[in-house]
Protein backbone atom coordinates (compact mmCIF):
# COMPACT_ATOMS: atom_id res chain seq x y z
CA UNK A 1 0.00 0.00 0.00
CA UNK A 2 1.40 3.39 -0.96
CA UNK A 3 2.33 6.17 1.43
CA UNK A 4 -0.54 8.35 0.36
CA UNK A 5 -3.17 5.65 0.67
CA UNK A 6 -2.08 5.09 4.25
CA UNK A 7 -2.17 8.81 4.91
CA UNK A 8 -5.64 9.16 3.45
CA UNK A 9 -7.01 6.39 5.62
CA UNK A 10 -5.51 7.95 8.71
CA UNK A 11 -6.85 11.38 7.88
CA UNK A 12 -10.26 9.81 7.60
CA UNK A 13 -9.87 8.55 11.14
CA UNK A 14 -8.76 11.98 12.26
CA UNK A 15 -11.86 13.54 10.79
CA UNK A 16 -13.99 11.42 13.10
CA UNK A 17 -12.80 13.29 16.20
CA UNK A 18 -15.50 15.46 17.70
CA UNK A 19 -15.26 18.97 18.95
CA UNK A 20 -16.95 17.86 22.14
CA UNK A 21 -15.18 14.49 22.50
CA UNK A 22 -11.41 14.26 22.36
CA UNK A 23 -9.91 11.03 21.08
CA UNK A 24 -6.35 9.85 21.35
CA UNK A 25 -5.12 9.76 17.76
CA UNK A 26 -1.51 8.71 17.13
CA UNK A 27 -1.51 6.58 13.98
CA UNK A 28 1.41 5.18 12.06
CA UNK A 29 1.87 5.66 8.35
CA UNK A 30 4.47 4.71 5.78
CA UNK A 31 6.88 7.41 4.72
CA UNK A 32 10.07 9.16 5.72
CA UNK A 33 8.59 11.42 8.35
CA UNK A 34 5.62 12.23 10.49
CA UNK A 35 2.82 14.64 9.71
CA UNK A 36 1.00 17.26 11.73
CA UNK A 37 -2.77 16.67 11.87
CA UNK A 38 -5.16 19.55 12.55
CA UNK A 39 -8.81 18.72 13.24
CA UNK A 40 -11.84 20.93 13.68
CA UNK A 41 -13.65 23.94 12.22
CA UNK A 42 -13.95 27.61 13.09
CA UNK A 43 -17.61 28.05 13.96
CA UNK A 44 -18.71 31.69 14.00
CA UNK A 45 -21.55 32.11 16.46
CA UNK A 46 -20.57 29.16 18.67
CA UNK A 47 -17.76 27.69 20.77
CA UNK A 48 -15.62 24.87 19.38
CA UNK A 49 -12.42 22.87 19.73
CA UNK A 50 -9.40 22.53 17.45
CA UNK A 51 -7.27 19.43 17.98
CA UNK A 52 -3.74 18.63 16.88
CA UNK A 53 -1.96 15.30 16.76
CA UNK A 54 0.92 13.60 15.02
CA UNK A 55 0.85 10.75 12.50
CA UNK A 56 4.07 8.89 13.17
CA UNK A 57 5.69 6.97 10.35
CA UNK A 58 6.86 3.38 10.40
CA UNK A 59 10.27 4.82 9.49
CA UNK A 60 9.73 8.17 11.16
CA UNK A 61 13.01 9.77 12.21
CA UNK A 62 11.15 12.11 14.57
CA UNK A 63 11.91 10.88 18.06
CA UNK A 64 9.35 10.73 20.83
CA UNK A 65 10.83 13.71 22.67
CA UNK A 66 10.80 15.75 19.48
CA UNK A 67 7.18 14.86 18.78
CA UNK A 68 6.38 15.85 22.36
CA UNK A 69 8.06 19.22 21.81
CA UNK A 70 6.22 19.78 18.54
CA UNK A 71 2.81 19.11 20.02
CA UNK A 72 3.33 20.47 23.51
CA UNK A 73 4.60 23.80 22.15
CA UNK A 74 1.54 24.23 19.93
CA UNK A 75 0.07 27.67 20.51
CA UNK A 76 -3.18 28.47 18.73
CA UNK A 77 -5.36 31.48 18.18
CA UNK A 78 -8.09 32.52 15.79
CA UNK A 79 -7.47 35.65 13.77
CA UNK A 80 -10.15 37.86 12.23
CA UNK A 81 -9.59 40.04 9.17
CA UNK A 82 -10.07 43.20 11.24
CA UNK A 83 -7.19 42.20 13.51
CA UNK A 84 -9.29 40.79 16.34
CA UNK A 85 -7.60 37.85 17.99
CA UNK A 86 -9.41 35.04 19.83
CA UNK A 87 -7.16 33.28 22.31
CA UNK A 88 -7.14 29.63 23.24
CA UNK A 89 -9.15 29.22 26.43
CA UNK A 90 -7.08 26.20 27.39
CA UNK A 91 -3.92 27.46 29.07
CA UNK A 92 -1.77 24.56 27.90
CA UNK A 93 -1.76 21.43 25.80
CA UNK A 94 -2.78 18.03 27.11
CA UNK A 95 -0.27 15.93 25.26
CA UNK A 96 2.54 13.82 26.59
CA UNK A 97 4.03 10.52 25.44
CA UNK A 98 1.27 8.01 26.17
CA UNK A 99 -1.26 10.78 26.79
CA UNK A 100 -3.94 12.54 24.77
CA UNK A 101 -3.74 15.19 22.09
CA UNK A 102 -3.53 18.94 22.74
CA UNK A 103 -6.44 21.09 21.75
CA UNK A 104 -7.62 24.64 21.61
CA UNK A 105 -11.02 25.81 22.79
CA UNK A 106 -12.41 29.03 21.35
CA UNK A 107 -15.55 31.07 21.87
CA UNK A 108 -16.77 32.97 18.81
CA UNK A 109 -20.38 33.38 19.87
CA UNK A 110 -20.06 37.17 19.61
CA UNK A 111 -17.88 37.19 16.48
CA UNK A 112 -18.82 39.30 13.44
CA UNK A 113 -20.07 36.99 10.66
CA UNK A 114 -19.16 39.56 8.00
CA UNK A 115 -15.42 39.14 8.63
CA UNK A 116 -12.95 36.51 7.47
CA UNK A 117 -11.21 34.15 9.90
CA UNK A 118 -8.30 31.75 10.03
CA UNK A 119 -6.47 29.50 12.49
CA UNK A 120 -2.88 30.34 13.42
CA UNK A 121 -0.83 27.59 15.04
CA UNK A 122 2.78 27.97 16.15
CA UNK A 123 5.22 25.36 17.43
CA UNK A 124 8.94 24.62 17.33
CA UNK A 125 8.70 23.62 13.68
CA UNK A 126 7.19 26.90 12.53
CA UNK A 127 3.89 28.67 11.92
CA UNK A 128 0.88 26.98 10.35
CA UNK A 129 -2.14 28.88 9.06
CA UNK A 130 -5.47 27.89 7.55
CA UNK A 131 -6.83 29.83 4.58
CA UNK A 132 -8.88 32.97 5.16
CA UNK A 133 -12.62 32.47 4.77
CA UNK A 134 -15.94 34.02 5.70
CA UNK A 135 -18.67 31.89 7.28
CA UNK A 136 -21.33 30.82 4.83
CA UNK A 137 -25.00 30.74 5.68
CA UNK A 138 -25.72 27.14 6.73
CA UNK A 139 -29.00 26.97 4.87
CA UNK A 140 -32.05 25.52 6.55
CA UNK A 141 -32.79 22.02 7.78
CA UNK A 142 -36.35 21.48 6.60
CA UNK A 143 -36.82 18.10 8.24
CA UNK A 144 -35.16 15.05 9.78
CA UNK A 145 -36.79 11.67 9.35
CA UNK A 146 -36.15 7.95 9.28
CA UNK A 147 -37.09 5.23 6.85
CA UNK A 148 -37.16 1.52 7.64
CA UNK A 149 -36.23 -0.95 4.92
CA UNK A 150 -38.84 -3.39 3.62
CA UNK A 151 -37.17 -6.31 5.40
CA UNK A 152 -36.99 -4.19 8.59
CA UNK A 153 -33.28 -4.82 9.10
CA UNK A 154 -31.97 -1.30 8.50
CA UNK A 155 -33.09 2.23 9.29
CA UNK A 156 -31.98 5.21 7.20
CA UNK A 157 -31.67 8.65 8.80
CA UNK A 158 -32.61 11.32 6.25
CA UNK A 159 -32.31 15.10 6.01
CA UNK A 160 -34.14 17.62 3.83
CA UNK A 161 -32.43 21.00 3.41
CA UNK A 162 -32.38 24.09 1.26
CA UNK A 163 -30.67 27.46 0.91
CA UNK A 164 -32.41 30.69 0.00
CA UNK A 165 -29.96 31.73 -2.70
CA UNK A 166 -30.06 30.17 -6.14
CA UNK A 167 -26.46 29.01 -6.36
CA UNK A 168 -25.69 25.33 -5.84
CA UNK A 169 -24.92 24.32 -2.28
CA UNK A 170 -22.38 21.98 -0.74
CA UNK A 171 -23.11 20.62 2.73
CA UNK A 172 -21.41 18.78 5.54
CA UNK A 173 -23.25 17.39 8.57
CA UNK A 174 -22.19 16.13 11.96
CA UNK A 175 -24.40 14.26 14.41
CA UNK A 176 -24.25 14.01 18.19
CA UNK A 177 -26.17 11.00 19.47
CA UNK A 178 -27.75 10.44 22.88
CA UNK A 179 -29.70 7.35 23.84
CA UNK A 180 -31.34 5.72 26.80
CA UNK A 181 -30.72 2.07 27.53
CA UNK A 182 -31.72 -0.32 30.29
CA UNK A 183 -30.05 -3.02 32.33
CA UNK A 184 -30.93 -6.64 31.53
CA UNK A 185 -32.64 -7.10 34.90
CA UNK A 186 -34.62 -4.53 36.89
CA UNK A 187 -33.34 -4.48 40.49
CA UNK A 188 -36.05 -3.57 42.98
CA UNK A 189 -33.82 -3.90 46.04
CA UNK A 190 -30.42 -2.70 47.14
CA UNK A 191 -27.86 -4.04 49.59
CA UNK A 192 -26.49 -1.72 52.28
CA UNK A 193 -23.41 -2.69 54.25
CA UNK A 194 -22.26 -0.98 57.42
CA UNK A 195 -19.44 -2.38 59.51
CA UNK A 196 -19.68 -5.84 58.03
CA UNK A 197 -23.41 -6.04 58.70
CA UNK A 198 -25.68 -5.78 55.71
CA UNK A 199 -29.35 -5.44 54.99
CA UNK A 200 -31.55 -5.39 51.91
CA UNK A 201 -33.86 -2.44 51.38
CA UNK A 202 -36.30 -1.43 48.65
CA UNK A 203 -34.56 0.44 45.81
CA UNK A 204 -35.82 4.06 45.53
CA UNK A 205 -36.70 5.04 41.98
CA UNK A 206 -34.18 7.88 42.22
CA UNK A 207 -31.39 5.33 42.78
CA UNK A 208 -32.53 2.81 40.19
CA UNK A 209 -29.73 1.04 38.33
CA UNK A 210 -32.07 0.16 35.48
CA UNK A 211 -32.08 3.42 33.46
CA UNK A 212 -28.92 4.87 31.91
CA UNK A 213 -27.96 7.38 29.25
CA UNK A 214 -24.90 7.74 27.09
CA UNK A 215 -23.84 9.36 23.83
CA UNK A 216 -21.28 9.67 21.08
CA UNK A 217 -20.60 11.39 17.80
CA UNK A 218 -21.33 9.63 14.53
CA UNK A 219 -18.04 8.68 12.85
CA UNK A 220 -19.23 8.99 9.25
CA UNK A 221 -18.17 11.79 6.94
CA UNK A 222 -21.53 13.13 5.79
CA UNK A 223 -21.62 15.40 2.75
CA UNK A 224 -24.13 16.37 0.10
CA UNK A 225 -24.54 18.71 -2.84
CA UNK A 226 -27.32 20.25 -4.93
CA UNK A 227 -25.01 20.38 -7.94
CA UNK A 228 -26.94 19.41 -11.04
CA UNK A 229 -30.34 19.63 -9.35
CA UNK A 230 -33.15 21.81 -10.68
CA UNK A 231 -33.65 23.45 -7.26
CA UNK A 232 -31.14 24.38 -4.59
CA UNK A 233 -32.77 21.82 -2.33
CA UNK A 234 -32.10 18.35 -0.97
CA UNK A 235 -34.98 15.99 -0.24
CA UNK A 236 -34.53 12.88 1.92
CA UNK A 237 -30.75 12.91 1.66
CA UNK A 238 -29.20 9.90 3.40
CA UNK A 239 -27.02 10.75 6.38
CA UNK A 240 -26.37 7.28 7.85
CA UNK A 241 -27.96 3.91 8.53
CA UNK A 242 -28.53 1.79 11.64
CA UNK A 243 -29.46 -1.86 12.10
CA UNK A 244 -32.32 -3.38 14.06
CA UNK A 245 -29.82 -4.85 16.53
CA UNK A 246 -28.34 -1.46 17.44
CA UNK A 247 -28.93 -0.95 21.16
CA UNK A 248 -29.04 2.81 20.60
CA UNK A 249 -32.51 2.28 19.18
CA UNK A 250 -33.72 0.01 21.97
CA UNK A 251 -35.61 2.65 24.00
CA UNK A 252 -35.25 6.28 22.94
CA UNK A 253 -32.65 7.66 20.54
CA UNK A 254 -31.86 11.32 19.90
CA UNK A 255 -29.83 12.75 17.03
CA UNK A 256 -28.69 16.37 17.18
CA UNK A 257 -27.77 17.27 13.62
CA UNK A 258 -25.48 20.18 12.77
CA UNK A 259 -25.56 21.41 9.19
CA UNK A 260 -22.85 23.50 7.55
CA UNK A 261 -22.59 24.85 4.03
CA UNK A 262 -19.03 24.62 2.80
CA UNK A 263 -17.09 25.82 -0.26
CA UNK A 264 -16.80 23.51 -3.24
CA UNK A 265 -13.08 23.09 -2.48
CA UNK A 266 -13.87 21.76 0.99
CA UNK A 267 -16.61 19.53 -0.40
CA UNK A 268 -14.18 17.95 -2.88
CA UNK A 269 -11.70 17.38 -0.08
CA UNK A 270 -14.23 15.62 2.14
CA UNK A 271 -15.47 13.62 -0.84
CA UNK A 272 -11.98 12.19 -1.19
CA UNK A 273 -11.97 11.22 2.47
CA UNK A 274 -15.47 9.76 2.25
CA UNK A 275 -14.64 7.79 -0.87
CA UNK A 276 -11.57 6.25 0.69
CA UNK A 277 -13.50 5.08 3.72
CA UNK A 278 -14.82 2.30 1.49
CA UNK A 279 -11.95 2.08 -0.99
CA UNK A 280 -8.76 2.00 1.05
CA UNK A 281 -5.82 1.31 -1.20
CA UNK A 282 -7.91 0.92 -4.34
CA UNK A 283 -6.93 1.69 -7.89
CA UNK A 284 -8.32 5.20 -7.64
CA UNK A 285 -6.72 6.23 -4.36
CA UNK A 286 -6.08 9.98 -4.18
CA UNK A 287 -3.12 11.83 -5.54
CA UNK A 288 -1.00 13.87 -3.08
CA UNK A 289 -2.64 17.09 -4.26
CA UNK A 290 -6.04 15.70 -3.26
CA UNK A 291 -4.84 14.98 0.25
CA UNK A 292 -3.81 18.54 0.97
CA UNK A 293 -6.25 20.49 3.04
CA UNK A 294 -6.13 24.21 3.67
CA UNK A 295 -3.52 24.31 6.45
CA UNK A 296 -0.07 25.43 5.30
CA UNK A 297 3.30 25.77 6.98
CA UNK A 298 4.46 29.34 6.35
CA UNK A 299 8.16 28.47 6.37
CA UNK A 300 7.81 25.27 4.33
CA UNK A 301 4.73 25.44 2.08
CA UNK A 302 5.62 22.07 0.56
CA UNK A 303 5.20 20.30 3.92
CA UNK A 304 2.18 17.99 3.97
CA UNK A 305 -0.24 18.94 6.76
CA UNK A 306 -3.31 16.78 7.22
CA UNK A 307 -6.66 18.43 7.87
CA UNK A 308 -9.15 21.01 6.62
CA UNK A 309 -10.17 23.84 8.95
CA UNK A 310 -13.35 25.38 7.61
CA UNK A 311 -15.01 28.65 8.60
CA UNK A 312 -18.73 28.26 8.99
CA UNK A 313 -21.96 28.95 10.80
CA UNK A 314 -24.25 26.13 11.84
CA UNK A 315 -27.93 25.21 11.62
CA UNK A 316 -29.20 22.59 14.06
CA UNK A 317 -32.18 20.29 14.32
CA UNK A 318 -33.12 17.36 16.56
CA UNK A 319 -34.67 13.99 15.81
CA UNK A 320 -36.18 11.62 18.40
CA UNK A 321 -36.86 7.97 17.62
CA UNK A 322 -39.00 6.11 20.17
CA UNK A 323 -38.87 2.37 19.78
CA UNK A 324 -42.45 1.90 20.98
CA UNK A 325 -43.49 3.89 17.90
CA UNK A 326 -40.95 2.64 15.37
CA UNK A 327 -41.10 -0.99 16.60
CA UNK A 328 -37.81 -1.51 14.83
CA UNK A 329 -35.33 -2.75 17.42
CA UNK A 330 -34.96 -6.51 17.75
CA UNK A 331 -33.60 -7.52 21.14
CA UNK A 332 -30.85 -10.12 20.92
CA UNK A 333 -31.57 -13.00 23.28
CA UNK A 334 -29.34 -12.16 26.24
CA UNK A 335 -27.38 -15.02 27.71
CA UNK A 336 -28.03 -14.45 31.39
CA UNK A 337 -26.86 -16.67 34.21
CA UNK A 338 -29.45 -18.21 36.52
CA UNK A 339 -29.71 -16.03 39.64
CA UNK A 340 -28.94 -17.39 43.08
CA UNK A 341 -31.73 -17.12 45.64
CA UNK A 342 -30.08 -16.21 48.96
CA UNK A 343 -31.88 -15.85 52.26
CA UNK A 344 -29.34 -15.05 54.97
CA UNK A 345 -27.24 -11.98 55.69
CA UNK A 346 -24.06 -14.08 55.59
CA UNK A 347 -24.89 -15.23 52.06
CA UNK A 348 -25.74 -11.68 51.06
CA UNK A 349 -22.43 -10.37 52.34
CA UNK A 350 -20.42 -13.01 50.46
CA UNK A 351 -22.39 -12.43 47.27
CA UNK A 352 -21.94 -8.65 47.49
CA UNK A 353 -18.22 -9.03 48.03
CA UNK A 354 -18.09 -11.29 44.98
CA UNK A 355 -19.61 -8.64 42.69
CA UNK A 356 -23.29 -9.61 42.87
CA UNK A 357 -26.32 -7.41 43.54
CA UNK A 358 -29.88 -8.22 44.60
CA UNK A 359 -32.70 -8.08 42.05
CA UNK A 360 -36.20 -9.08 43.10
CA UNK A 361 -37.65 -10.82 46.14
CA UNK A 362 -38.64 -14.51 46.01
CA UNK A 363 -41.73 -15.76 47.87
CA UNK A 364 -43.40 -19.10 48.52
CA UNK A 365 -46.87 -19.81 47.14
CA UNK A 366 -48.19 -18.74 50.53
CA UNK A 367 -46.47 -15.37 50.29
CA UNK A 368 -43.63 -16.11 52.72
CA UNK A 369 -40.30 -14.50 51.84
CA UNK A 370 -37.66 -17.06 50.82
CA UNK A 371 -34.89 -14.64 49.93
CA UNK A 372 -33.69 -12.46 47.08
CA UNK A 373 -32.38 -13.13 43.61
CA UNK A 374 -28.71 -12.20 43.31
CA UNK A 375 -27.26 -11.38 39.89
CA UNK A 376 -23.81 -10.47 38.58
CA UNK A 377 -23.51 -6.69 38.65
CA UNK A 378 -23.38 -6.50 34.83
CA UNK A 379 -26.94 -7.83 34.68
CA UNK A 380 -28.59 -5.32 37.02
CA UNK A 381 -26.35 -2.23 36.92
CA UNK A 382 -26.62 -0.26 33.69
CA UNK A 383 -23.54 1.75 34.70
CA UNK A 384 -21.43 -1.33 34.04
CA UNK A 385 -22.13 -0.83 30.32
CA UNK A 386 -20.43 2.54 30.22
CA UNK A 387 -23.32 4.99 30.58
CA UNK A 388 -24.28 7.39 33.34
CA UNK A 389 -27.29 8.15 35.52
CA UNK A 390 -27.26 11.73 34.26
CA UNK A 391 -30.61 12.00 32.55
CA UNK A 392 -30.46 14.91 30.07
CA UNK A 393 -32.46 17.84 31.42
CA UNK A 394 -34.59 18.04 28.29
CA UNK A 395 -35.10 14.30 27.90
CA UNK A 396 -38.73 13.36 27.09
CA UNK A 397 -40.90 11.94 29.85
CA UNK A 398 -41.02 8.18 30.31
CA UNK A 399 -44.08 7.68 28.13
CA UNK A 400 -42.32 5.09 26.05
Amino acid sequence: MSTYRHICFLLLLAAFAATSCVYDFRPQVDGEGGYLIVEGDIVVGDSFDILTSWSSSLVDTTQGDERWQILNTNKMHIEASDGTRYENQFSSGFWSPGGGSPRGHFDLREADPSLQYRLVLENVRGTYVSSWASPMSPGQIDSLSYRISEDRTTMSILVAAHADDTSESYYRWSVEETWEYHADVHAYYKYIEEGGVGQILPMPESESLYYCWTGSRRPEIMTGSTQGLVENRLADHLLYTMTNRDVRLSILYRADVRQMRIPEEAYRYWQVMERNSSDIGGLFSPEPSELRGNVVCVERPEELVLGYVGVMSVATRRLHIKNYEARFYRTPSPILPAPDTLGTDVEWYKAFRSGYLPGDAVFTENGDLIGYEWWPRRCVDCLSKGGTKNRPADWPNNDY
